[in-house]
């Protein structure tokens, strides 16, 4: 919980959130470009991560990985677990569209899809297509940047130590949000509930902050640490 009070007490008000890092990955290599907000920006990528989702990246993964993600079961006293949670879908429609959109109903009102009780039903199925949207963004720089120049072992070391880099902790901030709103970025913003066009649009431009290259490749490099030895 001290970890929490300082870590709200750091937010920052422009750029995401600050965070007490004991481990700089970013300083360990210049040459793998890791971004001053790595923590931040792999947090993003990785707090709603399932194995579904790691498979983009390394087909062999199961869940035991090493993916700290929110909790589905948001009623647990553990905000975070140490891992991916293995998500599938079913198969009752034709498409993997209609199938998600028919996971993610399935689900409200149980309190075990780890994004606690604020969120709409519309803005429960936009924050699931977002992350796997992204997933798949960030798959495209793991191809273009990050698997035929992987991050040395050092670098993964680093970025895999999760409870010293600030990875963690930016998860944590997440999950505890999740008791009180809606929080679809680290930026420490207010969102509006979505209701039409126009809040659509905020939330539109919040969501593709962590498109740019930087955040995107953060997150590759990260993501191939994680699966690279299953």
């Amino acid at each position: 919980m001290a970890m929490i009070v300082l870590f709200l007490a750091l937010l920052g008000l422009t750029n995401g959130l600050n965070i007490n890092i004991e481990r700089q990955c970013d300083k360990i290599n210049p040459k793998v470009d890791l971004s001053d907000t790595f923590s931040e920006n792999i947090a993003h990528a990785i707090h709603s991560m399932t194995v579904q989702g790691l498979r983009l990246f390394n087909p062999k993964v199961t869940e035991k990985n090493s993916v700290p993600t929110v909790n589905h079961n948001v009623s647990a006293p553990d905000l975070v677990v140490p891992y991916a949670p293995n998500d599938p879908i079913g198969h009752d429609f034709n498409t993997d569209a209609m199938n998600t959109i028919d996971h993610i109903l399935s689900h409200i009102g149980l309190s075990d899809d780890g994004l606690g009780p604020y969120w709409s039903p519309i803005e429960r199925v936009a924050h699931n297509f977002h992350m796997w949207d992204l997933w798949y963004r960030v798959h495209e720089e793991f191809e273009s940047t990050v698997r035929d120049n992987p991050p040395k072992q050092d670098v993964c070391d680093c970025l895999m130590d999760t409870d010293h880099n600030g990875i963690r902790a930016a998860v944590q901030w997440v999950a505890e949000h999740y008791k009180s709103g809606t929080p679809i970025t680290l930026l420490n913003r207010p969102i509006p509930k979505l209701t039409d066009a126009a809040t659509w649009q905020v939330w539109k431009d919040r969501l593709l902050h962590y498109y740019d290259n930087n955040a995107a490749h953060d997150a590759a490099l990260y993501l191939y640490c994680a699966t690279k030895d299953f």
